[in-house]
C-alpha cells in the first residue's frame, strides 16, 4: 500500500491528496483551487494514511 496525506490549504481552505514522499520533502504545496505555495507543516489539517 502506498502512504499519502491530505492537506488543507490555509488560504482557501480546500483539502486535496498530496503523494507522502513531499510530507518531509522541504517543498512548498501547491493548492490546486487557488494556487497557493505553502509548506506542509502550515496546513490547516493534515490527515496522513495507506491508500487501498
Amino acid at each position: 500500500m502506498k502512504k499519502i496525506f491530505t492537506s488543507t490549504c490555509p488560504k482557501c481552505k480546500s483539502t486535496f491528496v498530496v503523494s507522502w514522499e513531499l510530507r518531509h520533502a522541504g517543498l512548498k504545496l501547491i493548492c490546486p483551487i487557488c494556487g497557493h505555495r505553502y509548506l506542509p507543516d502550515k496546513s490547516l489539517a493534515i490527515d496522513e494514511r495507506e491508500q487501498h
